[in-house]
């Protein structure tokens, strides 16, 4: 994926995440807090732990020792790392024109390899509803039709629906954050969301990793976050 492309997606996923304020042009306080980073094709992106937001990380302040570190101690290339720094928030202009909000790094404290946020959903034990496609043009369905997941650490199962059709299959795991998802067995009903089903299974099939923080569950491709979900 082209850097471009790329930033431009972190900037709709930042405008897409539930803001703690009203942004504003002036620098607001972060503090010390601990998150996973990913760093890919010269952007980077923090999801908090605190509340799961996705963050564009601006490429100045202490982000180079940020970056550095992240190099250092990540365990394959765009893989997340659990971080923790100091920082604050400014308003910048997006790539479309709009305003984004940016986490500007004042001091990187440490890496924190074979970490993850300490959450507030369970994995194997939660059912996991899809909240958005980052990438996909599709709307996703209210209700009852929205897709789901549900994972089986015991038997390394996973199962759930599209919206439209049960699917069951494999998943495998590791190091924390690596997760990968075999291909499914799907139903074969027809319905009016088979579009959604598309690219729900798309995103699925292309996971690399995962990052869960609150009762938040990002699947990510190589670095670019490809489904977001919400625990239920």
């Amino acid at each position: 994926m082209r850097p471009t492309v790329f930033i431009a997606l972190l900037a709709s996923l930042a405008a897409s995440a539930p803001a703690l304020a009203a942004p504003d042009s002036h620098a607001k306080p972060a503090g010390v807090q601990t998150g996973i980073f990913v760093y890919f094709a010269d952007a980077g992106l923090f999801t908090r732990c605190s509340d799961g937001r996705r963050l564009p990380v601006a490429q100045e302040g202490a982000n180079l020792a940020l970056e550095r570190a992240y190099a250092v101690h990540r365990n394959q290339p765009a893989a997340p790392l659990a971080v923790s720094l100091a920082g604050h928030l400014e308003t910048r202009p997006g790539p479309d024109g709009g305003r984004v909000e940016m986490l500007v790094v004042d001091r990187f404290d440490r890496a924190l390899p074979g970490q993850g946020c300490p959450s507030t959903a369970d994995l194997p034990t939660t059912r996991w509803t899809l909240e958005s496609l980052p990438g996909s043009s599709v709307t996703l369905p209210d209700g009852p039709r929205t897709p789901s997941i549900q994972f089986d650490a015991e038997r390394r199962r996973v199962t759930g629906t599209t919206g439209c059709n049960r699917m069951s299959g494999e998943y495998r795991s590791w190091g924390g954050t690596g997760l990968s998802i075999l291909p499914l067995a799907t139903t074969r009903m027809a319905c009016p969301e088979m579009a959604v089903e598309s690219a729900f299974l798309q995103a699925l099939s292309r996971a690399t990793h995962r990052v869960q923080a609150a009762d938040q569950l990002d699947l990510l491709a190589n670095g670019v976050p490809v489904a977001r979900f919400v625990a239920h």
